[in-house]
């Protein structure tokens, strides 16, 4: 005859195993992050907006008042978490993105802005899934360049 299963049991290994699980199948959606960073020339010469820079014009028609906005140049790595993506800016500085972890639908990072060997940005940061930071006003020879920086995690 079989006996039953004490309740308390059953609990403890739902406490104990399903955490892990849980913990498991979140690591397998984000093994590792695809970090860019793109290089916007802003100026006030000219109306044009740059295509490609579509999806985020409510954000730089928020943040920065200039008429015209141009991707010069657009940059993309696959990082595993706790590594480091290094981006060389074109007339501008080099930016180190350190992705931390993926949690709640959020990438968190460190993020690190470095011209003539000095960090002039140095934060941590939380975005959404896809979402986008600007960093704007470093002086450039055609007018003021803004960074774009984005993250999205990828699967196993």
């Amino acid at each position: 005859m079989r006996r039953p299963v004490p309740a308390a049991a059953i609990v403890w290994l739902l406490v104990a195993f399903v955490p892990t699980i849980l913990a498991a199948e979140e690591e397998d959606h984000a093994a590792a992050v695809e970090v860019s960073v793109g290089a916007v020339i802003a100026s006030n010469q000219g109306n044009d907006f740059d295509h490609r820079l579509t999806a985020l014009r409510r954000q730089f028609d928020n943040l920065f008042s200039y008429s015209s906005y141009r991707l010069v140049k657009q940059q993309s790595q696959r990082v595993p978490w706790g590594g480091n993506a290094g981006f060389h800016v074109p007339g501008g500085p080099y930016v180190l993105v350190i992705p931390r972890e993926y949690k709640d639908e959020r990438i968190f990072m460190k993020v690190v802005v470095i011209e003539n060997s000095k960090p002039i940005v140095d934060t941590l940061l939380a975005l959404r899934h896809r979402g986008t930071f600007l960093v704007g006003g470093h002086r450039h020879p055609d007018g003021v360049l803004i960074l774009t920086i984005g993250a999205s995690p990828l699967p196993q």
